[in-house]
């Protein structure tokens, strides 16, 4: 074993750490990137949400009924529908 520990992955990612971490090659990134539904860069940090990445591979995989939402990042249970307004009293 190694005594090296092991390396922290932050949430949001350059294309490097990307292919790292899901272990693609630069042309399967530019690839998806063609994808509407893969996650866009965030414009100011020049970064992708990995956490939207990963959904959009559970998507590509069968495990979720819809796409993730284009150029948007994930948060969890934001899929859900919205709550209905509830009636006012009057």
């Amino acid at each position: 074993m190694s005594d090296e520990p092991a390396r922290h992955w932050p949430r949001f990612m350059s294309d490097k750490d990307l292919r790292a971490y899901f272990g693609l090659s630069e042309r399967a990134l530019r690839h998806y990137r063609g994808f509407k539904e893969f996650p866009a860069k965030d414009v100011v940090a020049g970064k992708t949400d990995s956490a939207a990445v990963s959904r959009f591979f559970d998507w590509v995989a069968g495990l979720c009924d819809q796409p993730p939402k284009a150029n948007n990042r994930y948060v969890p249970g934001g899929d859900k529908a919205p709550a209905k307004p509830k009636p006012a009293d009057a």
